[in-house]
């Protein structure tokens, strides 16, 4: 990645989200009363700006303000022993230090990546149209089999997308989602053919509050992103994310933090981060 080219285009998704904000001089845009949604000149210059990267919006933005506490968030370690590779695979596969991809003589992978997430893969794609009918059944039985623990999880999103038919769910927390705990069910023509999770086992809320700007004010956030050609929003959401970097692997426990999720006619999402930050005692 060039990142000062990534740094050059943050910089200025910053400057032109301040210019918005000082295009409203005469309001006080950092009023609780304040509703940037209703501000026209705002709106206009916002859809004007993300339109020029070939951003629409086709979505009633949230008029919502919040200020959230961070989330102190600790990770399932999954432990590769006989009784997960057993449940997964079949009887007889014994555990290798150090291993953390396996397979049986039907094709079936189990891989476990940065310690966290487990990936199972039943069998390749089959070629044809996924049918969405029929997919919590197909769901409930799957967690019967394989003992999938879907307590405090609810479905996100599903997107049809290249064959497959994704089904989306993240862990709750006071009706906010948390979009690093998730188990997701890749359907093809047949059914359930992939499976990946990552799953939060403990969560405390922190001392410190983010009051995250607007939904309209962090869409200029989009910019600093270079995949966003003819992308259409089409659901703006409030939820917890943490960012995986290069330490994730190493990573047992981090904060989780309030951000919009913009979600794009195409099933793809983007985290926006911006947030004024608070301490509370």
């Amino acid at each position: 990645m060039d990142w000062n080219k990534a740094a050059t285009i943050l910089i200025s998704a910053f400057i032109i989200l301040n210019i918005f904000l000082f295009s409203s001089s005469y309001n006080n845009v950092f009023s609780e009363n304040f509703n940037v949604n209703a501000d026209e000149q705002f709106m206009g210059n916002l859809e004007n700006v993300l339109k020029e990267k070939g951003i629409t919006i086709n979505c009633k933005l949230p008029e919502e303000t919040y200020l959230l506490p961070i989330l102190s968030t600790e990770y399932e370690i999954v432990d590769v022993n006989e009784k997960l590779l057993s449940r997964f695979l079949g009887p007889g596969i014994e555990p290798v230090q150090d291993v953390t991809r396996y397979s049986n003589e039907n094709g079936e992978i189990l891989e476990i990546l940065d310690g966290k997430k487990l990936h199972y893969t039943v069998r390749e794609k089959i070629e044809g149209q996924p049918n969405e009918e029929g997919a919590a059944e197909k769901i409930s039985t799957f967690d019967s089999d394989k003992a999938i623990d879907m307590e405090g999880y609810s479905e996100t999103y599903r997107r049809v997308k290249d064959g497959q038919l994704l089904v989306a769910y993240s862990k709750n927390y006071n009706n906010f989602s948390v979009d690093n705990s998730y188990i997701h069910f890749y359907f093809d023509a047949e059914g359930i053919y992939k499976f990946e999770m990552q799953n939060i086992v403990y969560v405390k809320e922190t001392a410190e509050r983010i009051r995250p700007f607007s939904a309209a004010e962090a869409l200029p956030r989009l910019l600093s992103f270079n995949d966003m050609e003819s992308k259409e929003i089409t659901d703006v959401k409030m939820t917890y994310y943490s960012v995986e970097d290069e330490n994730w692997k190493v990573i047992s426990g981090i904060n989780s933090y309030p951000v919009w999720k913009v979600i794009f006619s195409d099933g793809t999402q983007k985290h926006l981060s911006i947030k004024n930050t608070y301490d509370i005692d």
